[in-house]
């Protein structure tokens, strides 16, 4: 049932910035390979500012959807459209916890740090990535997970 409700807000979210985005290449919608392994969302706010928020399944027997604000670095590079993008944010983990007498859902909050890379295709509107996500489980528990993963974004 928690996943359900989660893909529901998720899916309403999604729809929401599709119609605030214009067809000027500002929103992107694909996947990513990695942990969470899943669908994934960019929003352009600014030319260098975006909005990135995914769901999928994670590598630790769960459900993962995760939101962060990400900062763009595009002349770091000789080449144009590459850029180095850094960023901060929040990671939901829902997984089963297994003790010795019983299994139960447990819910995890996270905090992001994602370090990226991104290419963008000058003929179509499509964005291939490359990230890196350190994320300090603050809830229920202190742990440290590493998350990231291969992906790619079709711009509208």
């Amino acid at each position: 049932m928690k996943r359900f409700l989660v893909s529901v807000v998720f899916i309403i979210a999604w729809a929401s910035l599709t119609q605030f985005a214009e067809a000027s290449n500002t929103f992107g919608i694909g996947f990513i390979l990695g942990d969470p392994s899943g669908f994934t969302a960019k929003y352009f706010i600014s030319g260098n500012d975006a909005i990135d928020a995914g769901i999928g399944p994670s590598g630790r027997d769960g459900f993962y959807l995760y939101a962060d604000y990400l900062r763009h670095f595009r002349t770091l590079f000789p080449v144009s459209e590459l850029s180095l993008y850094v960023g901060a944010g929040l990671g939901l983990h829902e997984h089963d916890e297994e003790s010795k007498h019983h299994k139960e859902d447990e819910v995890s909050l996270e905090a992001r740090l994602p370090l990226g890379i991104a290419y963008t295709f000058r003929q179509v509107p499509i964005e291939v990535f490359l990230e890196l996500a350190p994320a300090l489980e603050c809830i229920p528990d202190i742990d440290f997970d590493l998350r990231g993963g291969l992906g790619a974004r079709y711009y509208f």
